[in-house]
């Protein structure tokens, strides 16, 4: 047990761990004071009618981020990982600030962008360079300690939202002002995040650079002939497809429980019980990998998703509901972390930024029509169906790892 508690005290003391991992704390502390404001603020504030409009504002930016992150990985593979972290967390707060001084919808579309574009810049980096300062035997739980810090800022996030929110209310402001201010100010915990970076991080050199004679392959062509990253991200492609959306969860956890649209503070409660499970279950279930292999916690979250998938065709009160956000953070504690640590595991050291990044890539775009796709099926068939759709391909694809990734070929 003392060996054990050392080998936790290490991880923090270990070059760049703990300055990302503060970072990543204070950025989505900033993401999350926004959540319960987002859809008010579009609708209300800037009239947004046209929903379709909206969805595809987001879609457009989602498919800028993801295909520049293999680029972006290539990059810091070659130029090194520091600037472009702390790049990226610059770009997430200019885009906050934007949206608050935006006054009308087509003004969201650059600082939308942006946002995504921060976060393609920020994560293949980020995720390569937390590799670099660790050995194997500590990634799960470096990783886990990532997500834990990410989640524990989400759980901070939401409450102060509100309760500045209500603080410009109390003190004379008009609700326009009020927003504005909120996003204003979730700009602030993310120019933390970038001084962290910039002070707190060193670029790490773990092989020789390629010379000019030898040609450097694409991460593409890396992550085809490694079989079991291949099988990692085809599996995570249609994992990630039907993965069911947290706004799709807010949306039917608020029909059950028959939330009237006045009383938004309860969906904000709803949201706030996923992160409340994510942060514990991340950093114990990286523990976990690090003593037995990344297979089992991916293949259990793959699981628990969907049950919990499932779940939601048969929700009828709060209790039921409630249980079923806080699975979506233990799926999330067991999964994320871990599919991260397993494909930086597979990677090769002077490609691991590019390689983190195609994979990232491949399954973000299989993200992208996965929520179109979910919402089609419930406006035909009713709310129940994709639910039960969702629940039986993501239970699929937990049992696609256990048979096509034995153990043996975890690594």
């Amino acid at each position: 047990m003392g060996a054990e508690r050392g080998a936790e005290t290490r991880i923090t003391e270990r070059a760049n761990v703990l300055p990302i991992c503060l970072a990543a704390f204070f950025n989505d502390m900033g993401s999350d004071m926004l959540f319960a404001f987002y859809p008010i603020f579009f609708v209300q504030v800037l009239r947004i009618q046209d929903m379709k409009i909206l969805g595809l504002v987001d879609s457009l930016a989602l498919l800028f981020g993801f295909v520049i992150m293999p680029f972006v990985g290539r990059l810091a593979d070659v130029r090194g990982r520091k600037h472009l972290i702390w790049g990226g967390y610059a770009c997430l707060m200019v885009s906050r600030l934007s949206q608050g001084l935006a006054r009308a919808w087509t003004h969201l579309i650059p600082p939308k962008i942006l946002y995504q574009v921060g976060r393609g810049i920020r994560n293949p980096p980020r995720e390569a360079l937390l590799t670099d300062s660790v050995p194997r035997s500590h990634r799960g739980r470096a990783f886990g300690l990532l997500g834990s810090m990410d989640t524990f800022g989400a759980v901070i996030g939401p409450i102060l939202g509100v309760g500045l929110f209500q603080l410009f209310l109390n003190t004379g402001a008009q609700l326009d002002e009020a927003y504005r201010w909120i996003f204003f100010l979730a700009a602030a915990p993310t120019t933390v995040s970038v001084l962290l970076i910039l002070s707190g991080t060193k670029d790490i050199r773990t092989s020789q650079p390629t010379s000019k004679a030898q040609k450097r392959k694409w991460g593409l062509s890396i992550l085809l002939r490694d079989k079991t990253l291949l099988t990692l991200t085809v599996v995570g492609m249609l994992f990630t497809f039907w993965n069911v959306s947290e706004n799709f969860m807010l949306v039917s956890g608020a029909r059950t429980l028959n939330i009237p649209k006045e009383e938004f503070w309860t969906t904000v409660l709803l949201y706030w019980l996923i992160n409340v499970s994510f942060a514990p279950t991340a950093y114990l279930a990286g523990r976990y990998s690090d003593r037995f292999g990344r297979r089992m916690p991916v293949i259990m979250g793959m699981a628990v998703l969907g049950v919990m998938t499932l779940g939601f065709a048969f929700a009828s009160s709060f209790l039921t509901v409630g249980a079923l956000f806080l699975m979506h953070g233990l799926y999330q504690g067991l999964y994320r972390p871990n599919v991260q640590a397993w494909v930086a595991d597979l990677s090769p050291a002077d490609q691991r930024a590019e390689v983190i990044g195609t994979f990232k890539m491949l399954v973000g775009l299989s993200d992208i029509p996965g929520p179109f796709v979910f919402g089609l099926i419930w406006d035909i068939f009713g709310v129940r169906f994709p639910f039960i759709v969702g629940g039986v391909f993501c239970l699929l694809c937990a049992v696609l790892v256990t048979t096509l990734i034995p153990a043996k070929r975890e690594v």
